[in-house]
């Protein structure tokens, strides 16, 4: 059993890494998905989902610096997609929410990405579909621990 434990585990770690690799691959190719930088997109769809964040909430999401996250918010802002705004409950804190070009701009991508997503899952069952969101889902939350 502990043999076909280490197999398996060596398997999804294969295959994990190979993913990732493909995954950064596309989307700096000319088979790129959509316009947006990967960075951005999961930015806007965090806000979009989720609603206003602050600052240190989104660092601690994307595991990510408050300084890294601080430029990399301060360019999306620049380019209008999320605006800044004080936090009602605590004036010294500011929230960031997307704007409605940043929406605009997460529809079209998010709907090319979609696109992409069923042309290559095409060939699997609903219920295959299901499962892998479900694994991807448990391991993005492992991923966390």
């Amino acid at each position: 059993m502990q043999k076909e434990n280490q197999k398996a585990v060596e398997r999804i770690e294969y295959e994990l890494t190979t993913l990732i690799r493909r995954a950064v691959y596309l989307d700096i190719s000319d088979k790129k998905i959509g316009h947006l930088e990967r960075s951005v997109y999961l930015l806007l769809r965090h806000l979009d989902e989720f609603g206003p964040s602050r600052l240190k909430a989104l660092a601690e999401t994307f595991n990510l610096d408050i300084s890294t996250l601080s430029r990399q918010a301060s360019a999306i802002e620049a380019k209008g997609y999320i605006s800044r705004f004080s936090d009602p409950t605590d004036g010294r804190v500011s929230l960031f929410r997307l704007t409605d070009i940043g929406r605009e701009k997460l529809i079209i991508d998010k709907k090319m990405r979609i696109e992409r997503y069923h042309a290559m899952l095409d060939n699997w069952s609903n219920k295959e579909k299901e499962i892998f969101g479900e694994l991807l889902e448990r391991m993005n939350e492992a991923l966390i621990d």
